[in-house]
């Protein structure tokens, strides 16, 4: 099981205030003395960068000629940076990726591909479904730290209350749509839904088979499985109303209302259990998603790090990432609760620490039914313009044909 959290060396505690904002530069040297390596990664609130501090540290504690640097922001600011920041000559050397966007940001990376080679770095306990999530063109970008499938988190304490059978692995959408009308009522909702992308494809998907892209980088929004499986996901707010409306403008919605305590389901996955247990006041469930015509199905995906093709020191960078992605950091990660790790060897840990019962069966389930994600380019764009005019047609403003007929367009993809 994970230790406090608070037994982190005082050095890292002390270090945070110099190294979470500012850092300028690809890498530096000290005359004399190691070399130093920006570091930049998204973080949340909370104990999380000094969780990603302590990485910082081992990479020092395992290499002492090496001195990461780290630098945080929140997701959305961290993606609507860093393009511009690889572009330009102030890239920090390691960089942190999604897999979901890794083909828009590839030009200002460096394939790893040779230093994987001449470092005889062994790839085999990676799981192969991230390590491809973080390819483009067939060339590695970044060693993951970890992945999931999107899955169904739900408040246990919900359902108990009123009576409604908890959802194993294996149920269907009839009974998830029968199981959100009655926990909906009495300012009560038995879903949150929301057109995040991480959240509604994977239901898409599961309802109809579609797919956001075609596979080869090319954004396939209009087709008629697609405009069908979205319009029956903004329908559970617009129509059945088992989902709350919407805001006009906040990708964060969906998950802090499911916190609120006042909403049964919402889609999520494993890298946020840890987080929503800790955050929530009721009992956190999961499962899968519920199975469709074709049965369950889900999307798998994750993040990593890889290195800007402006850092002056790629050995050494990769050196660094190696250690990050190390099984010791990645089952100290899973025990802290903040990754299910892209490692194998290191999974149990995530589930000893998760402390959840049925776990293991439910992120099993959903990976053996997981497909890798496949995006465009300019997914960062598409995701931004989901959001935009995804509301409307959830708030019953308009339809899904209509909003996603404007992200096609708006992306130059007609």
């Amino acid at each position: 099981m994970a230790g406090p959290r608070i037994a982190l060396s005082a050095a890292v505690a002390l270090m945070l205030a110099g190294t979470l904002v500012t850092a300028c530069g690809a890498g530096g040297e000290d005359v004399g003395g190691p070399k130093t390596l920006t570091w930049s990664m998204w973080t949340s609130v909370g104990e999380e960068p000094v969780i990603w501090q302590e990485i910082a540290e081992r990479v020092s504690g395992e290499d002492p000629q090496i001195r990461v640097r780290l630098e945080t922001s929140s997701f959305n600011d961290y993606f609507a940076k860093i393009g511009t920041r690889l572009a330009g000559d102030d890239a920090p050397c390691i960089v942190s990726m999604q897999s979901l966007r890794t083909a828009g940001y590839a030009q200002g990376m460096r394939p790893l591909d040779d230093l994987i080679a001449k470092n005889k770095f062994d790839l085999s306990d990676f799981d192969k479904s991230i390590m491809e999530g973080l390819k483009v063109d067939g060339k590695q970008y970044a060693l993951p730290y970890d992945l999931g499938p999107a899955i169904l988190t739900y408040n246990k304490d919900m359902f108990r209350t009123a009576g409604v059978p908890e959802p194993k692995p294996g149920w269907t959408l009839s009974e998830f749509e029968s199981a959100a009308r009655e926990l909906t009522g009495d300012g009560t909702y038995g879903f949150v839904a929301a057109p995040v992308d991480v959240w509604m494809f994977p239901m898409v998907l599961t309802k109809t088979g579609a797919q956001p892209t075609d596979g080869e980088g090319n954004l396939r929004l209009t087709t008629p499985a697609m405009t069908e499986g979205v319009q029956w996901y903004a329908d559970l707010v617009a129509r059945k109303m088992v989902a709350p409306q919407l805001p006009g403008s906040d990708p964060s919605f969906a998950e802090r209302k499911f916190l609120d305590g006042n909403v049964a389901m919402g889609a999520n996955g494993p890298w946020a259990l840890e987080a929503l247990k800790e955050q929530a006041s009721f009992s956190v469930g999961l499962t899968t998603m519920p199975a469709g015509p074709d049965g369950s199905r889900t999307y798998s995906s994750g993040s990593g790090f890889g290195i800007s093709k402006s850092c002056p020191e790629p050995e050494l960078a990769f050196k660094a990432i190696t250690i990050m992605t190390a099984q010791e950091q990645l089952k100290w990660l899973a025990e802290e609760g903040r990754a299910y790790p892209s490692r194998e060897s290191a999974q149990r840990a995530w589930y000893e620490n998760a402390g959840i019962a049925g776990a293991q069966e439910v992120l099993e389930a959903a990976n053996a039914t997981a497909t890798p994600w496949r995006t465009t380019k300019d997914w960062n764009q598409v995701a931004q313009l989901l959001y935009k005019y995804g509301t409307s047609a959830f708030n019953g403003q308009s339809s899904a044909e209509q909003a996603l007929e404007r992200v096609q367009g708006e992306t130059g993809q007609d």
